[in-house]
């Protein structure tokens, strides 16, 4: 019979994967797993997703449902200042029945960034937020500014339309040909043809479509100008939303820390950082993330249940960050 002693569960759900880590009350890794993505705003089987992946994590660590006694799950989509009706229903298959804590992915983020430090996070994958903890605990986003800088699928969307407008150099030829290969296109013409075929698909899956080719474009921004052009807006988007935030962390200096595929892309963190550094009030920087978003996660469960934050707990969840 599965024993391990008590453990917390630690859950990392975005739009394009869910990831769950079980951790001892010593922060030690003790199973990890990895599923289908858990936004319910990118997902429609966001809440079997996450629970599945959570049961295979448990289960193939050789642990005792019973021995859990925190999760903390931070969920893409979630509202960061509220609840909403649907979250009980949403982990009703879930094999782990602790006590939980769900909050929207950008504060296990931030929490692990930044080890507890008031700051602002960026999450830039799937979706976009960008965050800030306040020295009292407040969360805040760009959001209540009505600002969005965009994900991944808006990255491509920019570079997309300029390729079908003809707004490109010969310079760009060779991202030209990625993009039209990544479509199956023979050409522009062929391409517009097969955007518009996109009308009667899934919602879900062309975002997804559209999102999967964004490495592609972060990857050429130093060799084609629309890449770098399409990039750098995106960049100039998210520091306007850094920049709305950061006055209300500290009117001195705020760290800032990246998270997710997209926002630690070298192409677009260097944009990024270059951006907030020139001319800010107060001045912002980027900050090296202390943890991932997982054991972001992992330190909020393990202090719900009195775990002390020490030197040592941060070292062993770092080593489970490098695993």
């Amino acid at each position: 019979m599965p024993t391990s002693g008590p453990y917390v569960v630690a859950v990392d759900a975005g739009g394009t994967q869910t990831r769950v880590g079980c951790f001892g009350l010593d922060g030690a890794l003790l199973a990890r797993g990895f599923g289908a993505g858990g936004s319910p705003s990118h997902n429609h089987t966001a809440a079997e997703n996450v629970c599945s992946t959570i049961a295979g994590a448990v289960t193939g660590g050789g642990l005792a449902v019973e021995d859990a006694v925190a999760m903390t799950a931070g969920v893409a989509g979630y509202p960061i200042d509220g609840e909403v009706d649907w979250i009980d229903a949403f982990f009703d298959s879930c094999v782990v029945t602790c006590p939980r804590q769900v909050v929207n992915d950008a504060v296990i983020a931030h929490r692990g960034a930044l080890a507890g430090v008031p700051g602002i996070i960026v999450v830039g994958g799937t979706g976009s937020m960008i965050a800030a903890i306040t020295a009292d605990g407040t969360v805040l986003e760009s959001g209540r500014f009505q600002h969005y800088a965009g994900g991944a699928r808006h990255l491509v969307y920019d570079v997309m339309h300029r390729v079908l407008l003809g707004d490109h150099v010969d310079a760009d030829r060779k991202l030209i040909e990625t993009v039209l290969a990544w479509w199956g296109a023979r050409d522009v013409a062929d391409l517009r043809r097969i955007v518009l075929g996109l009308g009667g698909l899934d919602y879900n899956d062309v975002k997804r479509r559209y999102g999967s080719l964004a490495p592609a474009i972060t990857a050429a921004v130093d060799s084609s100008p629309l890449a770098d052009a399409a990039v750098t807006r995106l960049a100039e988007k998210t520091a306007a939303g850094v920049r709305l935030l950061a006055p209300l962390v500290s009117g001195a200096s705020v760290p800032v820390a990246l998270a997710g595929a997209l926002a630690t892309a070298p192409g677009f963190a260097e944009r990024l950082g270059r951006l907030l550094t020139v001319g800010s009030a107060p001045a912002i920087s980027v900050a090296s993330a202390a943890l991932d978003p997982l054991s972001g996660a992992a330190l909020m469960a393990l202090q719900s249940v009195g775990v002390s934050v020490t030197p040592q707990l941060l070292s062993r969840l770092q080593v489970s960050t490098d695993r």
